[in-house]
């Protein structure tokens, strides 16, 4: 399957090179000069030493985004290499016995100094997709949840020492789990929902595992992060990428959202129907405050962040079977045309690899995103994966299309209406195996920048396709293996 974003021919004499440089897409690599930039079509503006602006760059309205091959029959992942990073996974977790959960194995990232810490995001979200990689299984996943579980028992009363609510506190040394108290962009406020989340699995699972006695313990942590948010939900907080501040986070509501929605149906089957009813009301509260984020096109960040992965991640992750916010949905089919569009452009190494006929795409952050080079990052693209996969498995297990996947839509039928104008396709069938092969081409092309030894790190060159920046990251093998594990139901 060939998806078209845009079509570019030729660049005529006499193009348009007046480009504000914050528009600027690079159209050379690390070496170009003027004579080879210029036979490609492109612009020449020389800038100062270290400028980030690219000297060589595409004319003003030239998209540098031609097709998209998304035509992969599977991820690409051997067993071999998978079981390494299940392997290499596992040991970032429950360091020293001490439940907590090192970022990266990794002391010296260039640029961001070391990573050997746990950062409150991180873990919760590992820790979640350790707990669902492995199916929930409690004789496999008991150990690392247990120990993290009297990690964040013990980090919640902790003094903190940097003047904010510790449970807003986003990072911690190891292995004794005192706080960081060097500079840092501080409170970050989707540390409470995401520990909740991971906690609320982990409660789940010791009550279908007949461990009763063990949930009151659970809960009460569970319940000191949800109360924060019921009551600071609005409050101002670092984006997730430590960067920029807001109290409006599209990351942040969308996790509080779900924390709350799955905890509340946890204390119901706990008997505490009252406080379950002040979750919901609440999410139901900030849930409404998310249409807000929807710009008619795509939803955004923030305002002060538009374009960010991790608004992708957020559907994927927290989305669920919303309508309007889920994977499923004709608006998260919108935003990832949109990203797609916004993150290919971003990168020489999408051209480039969709040139050599490497399926797939990869994305980033945001738009002009500086750090370590501004790149591609692993644990995005991976999600982006997961969304089409989740697509794929909710075309293919809908009801309404059993006895009927391979007939057309219907023309009053309006289902998936925004997937089937994505991926081009007339039937429930085809629209499922086509956002399975799109997640089996993003998949494919991260595999062919990860493949080695096992060991997935923070970004991807996006001029020469090389791993970079922060080795062994936990956050990329959680959202891999997620992505993998989600394939494995199709």
């Amino acid at each position: 399957m060939m998806m078209i974003l845009t079509s570019v021919t030729a660049v005529v004499l006499g193009i348009q090179c007046t480009v504000p440089d914050d528009q600027k897409i690079d159209c050379g690599h690390v070496g170009t000069n003027q004579q080879q930039c210029e036979a490609a079509g492109c612009c020449w503006q020389p800038e100062g030493m270290g400028s980030q602006t690219p000297w060589c760059f595409f004319p003003e309205g030239v998209d540098t985004c031609t097709t998209l091959i998304m035509n992969a029959t599977s991820p690409g992942f051997p067993s071999d290499f998978i079981s390494a990073m299940q392997k290499n996974f596992l040991a970032n977790l429950n360091i020293q016995g001490s439940g907590g959960v090192v970022a990266a194995p990794d002391n010296n990232v260039p640029g961001g100094g070391s990573y050997y810490y746990h950062w409150m995001r991180d873990a919760g979200l590992s820790t979640r997709a350790y707990m669902s990689t492995n199916d929930n299984a409690y004789s496999t996943v008991s150990d690392v949840m247990g120990a993290y579980q009297k990690w964040v028992a013990a980090r919640q009363v902790e003094q903190d020492p940097n003047g904010i609510n510790i449970l807003t506190e986003p990072k911690f040394n190891l292995p004794d789990g005192s706080v960081f108290t060097g500079g840092w962009c501080r409170p970050q406020t989707d540390g409470p929902a995401l520990r909740a989340n991971s906690m609320t699995r982990w409660a789940n699972i010791l009550l279908s595992n007949g461990k009763n006695s063990e949930v009151d313990a659970v809960a009460q942590l569970i319940e000191t992060d949800l109360a924060w948010v019921v009551n600071n939900w609005q409050s101002n907080s670092c984006d997730l990428w430590e960067e920029v501040q807001s109290t409006d986070f599209f990351w942040n509501r969308m996790a509080y959202v779900h924390a709350l929605t799955e905890g509340a149906a946890l204390l119901v089957k706990l008997g505490q129907s009252s406080t379950a009813a002040t979750y919901t009301s609440t999410a139901s509260t900030i849930r409404a405050t998310l249409a807000n984020h929807w710009n008619g096109n795509y939803y955004y960040e923030s305002t002060n962040r538009e374009v960010d992965g991790s608004v992708i991640h957020a559907i994927v992750s927290f989305g669920g079977n919303d309508t309007d916010l889920g994977p499923l949905s004709d608006k998260a089919a919108s935003t990832l045309a949109h990203y797609e569009q916004v993150f290919c452009s971003q990168y020489p190494i999408n051209n480039n690899d969709t040139a050599k006929g490497v399926p797939g795409i990869m994305i980033g952050r945001y738009p002009g995103d500086q750090y370590g080079g501004g790149n591609p990052w692993q644990l995005l693209t991976a999600a982006v994966a997961e969304l089409y996969y989740a697509v794929s498995l909710g075309v293919s297990t809908h009801s309404a299309y059993q006895a009927a996947m391979t007939q057309p839509f219907k023309a009053d039928d309006a289902n998936f209406k925004g997937w089937r104008q994505h991926l081009g396709a007339k039937t429930p069938s085809e629209l499922a195996a086509s956002a399975k092969s799109s997640g089996d081409s993003v998949m494919t092309r991260l595999f062919y920048h990860v493949q080695g030894n096992g060991v997935v790190y923070e970004q991807i060159d996006k001029y020469n396709g090389t791993q970079k920046s922060a080795y062994g990251l936990t956050w990329s093998y959680a959202n891999i293996l997620n992505a993998l594990h989600m394939r494995s139901k199709l």
